[in-house]
């Protein structure tokens, strides 16, 4: 049993993946915004406060499974000696969900803000809350590039997965750390890399009774 839940452990990345992208496309094909001014902004979340909640309630979901797939993706990596880039992988893996969260959240409190305060949003208002998310995406971006590299440096020295996923790898971190094509690979790289990782451990297991279990630390080099 331990060694199933182990396997199945794996998919909580893939799962992140679906529930990130089933939230944003309920966010986005809830309503057209028209413009960016702040009264088109103040009316979008007005009349899309329900869609926002449930996408955005799904999205915050996939971003916790990323913490646990990160758990995951910890074990393995310290299972090889190498705690240090286990733990900078885990905590990349943490920041990362945080602030992927934080693209959504102040889009959720603004349509708090117009529909259920006693003290009514602004139009102003609407359109500040409307682009904080883009702080923390550009966050997000480096969080993100953290993670990779952390996994490509583990895996250079283990061999636990591909060479080549490795180079692949810290190519997307320093594209992710470049402001102006950043947000592609954040957009299609990272979840791209979640499922290639999914799949090289479930992969892995398949010639494994189980993943490496954790080791007193005494044990651990």
């Amino acid at each position: 049993m331990t060694a199933r839940w182990a396997r199945f452990e794996l998919l909580t990345g893939a799962l992140a993946v679906l529930a990130w992208l089933v939230g944003i496309l309920i966010v986005e094909g809830s309503g057209d915004t028209g413009d960016d001014s702040a009264a088109a902004l103040l009316a979008y979340f007005e009349n899309d406060e329900m869609s926002l909640y449930v996408g955005g309630s799904i999205f915050f979901i996939g971003s916790a499974l990323l913490i646990w797939f990160a758990g995951t993706l910890r074990s393995v990596i310290a299972a090889t000696g190498l705690d240090r880039l286990a733990s900078i992988a885990f905590g990349s893996a943490v920041a990362l969900a945080v602030t992927s969260m934080a693209l959504i959240a102040p889009q959720i409190g603004a349509a708090f803000g117009a529909n259920e305060s006693d003290a009514p949003l602004t139009a102003e208002a609407a359109q500040a809350l409307w682009f904080a998310g883009d702080g923390f995406f550009v966050a997000s971006e480096f969080a993100a590039a953290s993670l990779l590299a952390a996994v490509a440096l583990a895996v250079l020295r283990s061999r636990m997965l591909p060479t080549w996923f490795a180079w692949l790898s810290l190519a997307i971190a320093l594209v992710l750390i470049i402001p102006p094509i950043g947000w592609a690979a954040l957009i299609f790289g990272l979840p791209i890399w979640i499922l290639l990782v999914t799949y090289f451990l479930w992969r892995r297991t398949e010639t494994t009774p189980a993943l490496p279990s954790a080791e007193p630390e005494a044990q651990v080099r």
